[in-house]
């Protein structure tokens, strides 16, 4: 069997040959039955049978047309130059092809095989808070209340300012805020103390007073008398001592007497 196929397109044909020779034998059956002998002989002719199929089916192919000028595409409208398939070139940048090589032409303060260094003084990211960048020396002028060398810094408003009451300042942009530590305090400052607390401090206070005059009287005449006693000679309180001693020594003279009796056998 022979097979033929075309792959370049078209119709594929596929040719098939058979060959069938069939050659019979001589077959000699001799049979021998009452002294008779039969000799057969059967030749068969050489016969060749031939038979051929054609088929036909149709082939995948891929059709690429052939473009020119560098292009490509199915309708060659697709530029194949480096430059327009790579883009390249950075930062405005133009691309210039070079026998199937490019080579980027770049702007004002960028260099590089693609552009991508930038010398410039200003870039976008060197001021920062909306700053406005000197081309000339490269310094920042910042925005009012912003500072620093690239206006990265708030300005600090709590700075000179003094919250009462034992508030905390916190600052803002062009500004500050006084945060009291309670309700009772109020005002910019939190200067500004509410009656009810006026009320307490005044009470707190009265009874710090009257503690202290209390224990200082006390304390006073501790040491008056003792001047008076060591000092003087003078004790303002034996008149009264002795009082007591006499009363007590009466109370143990009129106290009941007890009896007990013991029986003795």
């Amino acid at each position: 069997m022979i097979f033929s196929f075309d792959y370049l397109g078209g119709p594929k044909t596929s040719t098939t040959t058979s060959s069938a020779t069939t050659i019979s034998t001589t077959s000699t059956t001799a049979a021998t039955s009452s002294s008779t002998i039969f000799t057969t002989t059967t030749l068969s002719t050489l016969t060749t049978l031939t038979s051929t199929t054609i088929s036909t089916t149709p082939s995948l192919s891929l059709d690429v047309p052939t473009c020119l000028n560098q292009t490509m595409g199915r309708n060659c409208n697709i530029s194949s130059t480096p430059c327009d398939l790579l883009k390249p070139c950075k930062n405005n940048g133009t691309c210039e092809n070079r026998n199937e090589s490019y080579f980027c032409n770049c702007s004002k303060d960028f260099n590089g095989s693609k552009c991508e260094i930038d010398n410039r003084r200003c870039k976008p990211t060197t001021c920062w808070n909306n700053g406005t960048c000197n081309e000339t020396t490269g310094e920042c002028s910042c925005e009012e209340g912003w500072t620093g060398d690239f206006c990265e810094k708030m300005i600090n408003y709590c700075e000179n300012v003094t919250c009462e009451n034992n508030a905390l300042c916190r600052r803002l942009l062009m500004n500050f805020i006084c945060e009291c530590l309670t309700e009772n305090y109020s005002g910019r400052y939190c200067e500004i103390v509410s009656t009810k607390l006026v009320i307490l401090r005044f009470v707190s206070k009265s009874f710090g007073y009257i503690a202290i005059i209390s224990l200082s009287v006390v304390v006073g005449f501790v040491v008056i008398m003792d001047v008076l006693k060591y000092g003087f000679g003078i004790d303002p309180t034996k008149h009264e001592l002795e009082r007591i001693r006499r009363e007590k020594a009466r109370k143990r003279k009129h106290r009941p007497m007890i009896q007990r009796f013991h029986y003795v056998n």
